[in-house]
């Protein structure tokens, strides 16, 4: 059998969830010798020039036989639709060449919905799956279901609410975007869900239960064997990891880190690895800035830049807690499985998939109200020195499934359909 992989970048372009998860099933794929695999990531028309070629719209990465970039350009961003002649050429030789009998989609953007009307030409007897990693079909807010403008969760995703926080577009604007999914993904086989979040909010706006099965992301686990769990004598380092984006609360956790630094003579260090502050906005970099120049003395606030999945094991073991304070209804969160392998307590806001699914409050970790500075700064307090709870959290953690694990679910699913 055959199997093709398509994602949003790829990590050595950009570090993201969906990257690696997209990353880790080609590789299991790669590794099974029942299964041919391919993975071609898009990449867009703008940077990344170490994998573009002149005349060629797909390329091969260097120092790789089977994973590809795909480089399109005239990508609109509000239908998911590509008007690029030449990559859509190329895509029909590609899909011609290595003819694969299931199509694993992990995202529409800068690859188009269109992509999956050219599968169904190209290859009518090929299965097409679609692991919904966020909420781009449903939100056109960088797939995020979160209102900026009032500062809260998005729970009515209607057209006549969405020009809410996109006054440029017209309500008949949101229901032709919500058109081309809904009659795209007609031509799916069957959707896949991280967290049994997603698969309600998916099946509120319109995909039918049964085309949507949940298989947890797989986690490729750094520990090593015999590794002993470590803290440190206080139990006051406070970690944030993952990209410097508005939706991932780092304000919140800023905000709460000097609210109970005020309210304690307790020395508090939190440590900020981010990447990707390209994406942010100046406004929110700026506040970030503001509020780190405005600690507490017994606030320390210590900033590392973007990490790897090759060390982020050892830096998840350099704090005692593992933040998670998003604004936005997490999807899954990769970063709760690697603080986990590290057998690190999260704190995490209750938002989406973390609070109750993912983060059993008391049990494998604490949540807390999304952009509550005050039960945030509560928790923090609540965590200083202490060994009991750390303790018992930390023996709460399970380890999450294996990517071979997952792997073997998703083939069940590939052979079922």
């Amino acid at each position: 059998m055959r199997y093709l992989s398509i994602s949003l970048y790829h990590p050595r372009a950009i570090k993201g969830g969906a990257q690696y998860v997209a990353k880790d099933l080609f590789d299991a794929a790669d590794q099974d010798p029942d299964w041919d695999a391919f993975l071609l990531s898009a990449i867009g028309h703008v940077g990344f020039d170490q994998y573009r070629r002149v005349g060629a719209s797909i390329t091969l990465f260097p120092d790789s036989k089977k994973e590809f970039a795909m480089a399109s350009a005239g990508f609109d961003g509000f239908y998911n639709v590509t008007y690029d002649p030449r990559a859509t050429k190329a895509l029909v030789r590609f899909l011609t060449d290595t003819h694969p009998d299931i199509i694993h989609l992990h995202h529409s953007i800068l690859i188009g919905l269109d992509a999956i009307d050219i599968i169904r030409s190209v290859l009518p007897k090929a299965k097409i799956f679609y692991t919904l990693h966020e909420y781009i079909p449903i939100c056109s807010m960088n797939g995020q279901l979160f209102r900026y403008s009032e500062r809260e969760i998005c729970s009515d995703t209607s057209p006549d609410q969405c020009v809410r926080c996109v006054p440029s577009r017209s309500a008949d604007d949101f229901l032709l975007r919500r058109r081309r999914f809904t009659r795209a993904f007609e031509k799916v086989h069957h959707f896949i869900a991280p967290s049994g979040h997603l698969h309600k909010r998916y099946t509120q706006w319109g995909l039918p239960a049964e085309k949507i099965s949940v298989v947890p992301n797989g986690h490729k686990g750094l520990r090593p064997p015999q590794w002993n769990t470590t803290r440190s004598a206080h139990l006051n380092i406070f970690g944030f990891f993952g990209q410097f984006l508005d939706a991932k609360g780092v304000d919140v956790l800023l905000k709460a880190g000097i609210r109970a630094a005020n309210l304690t003579r307790e020395t508090i260090v939190i440590k900020l690895f981010g990447g990707n502050r390209q994406f942010a906005t100046e406004g929110y970099l700026r506040s970030v800035a503001k509020l780190i120049a405005d600690c507490p003395d017994n606030l320390k606030v210590e900033e590392y830049g973007e990490y790897s999945r090759d060390n982020v094991f050892n830096l998840m073991a350099s704090v005692d807690w593992v933040v998670v304070p998003s604004v936005w209804p997490e999807t899954f969160a990769l970063v709760v499985s690697e603080a986990w392998d590290a057998k690190r307590p999260v704190i995490a806001s209750s938002a989406g998939a973390l609070g109750g699914e993912r983060i059993v409050h008391d049990r494998n970790g604490m949540v807390f109200p999304p952009g509550s500075v005050e039960a945030l700064a509560d928790l923090i307090l609540i965590s200083l020195g202490n060994s009991e709870l750390w303790s018992k959290l930390s023996n709460g953690i399970v380890d999450e499934v294996s990517v071979n694990d997952a792997w073997e679910a998703h083939t069940k699913l590939f052979q079922a359909e």
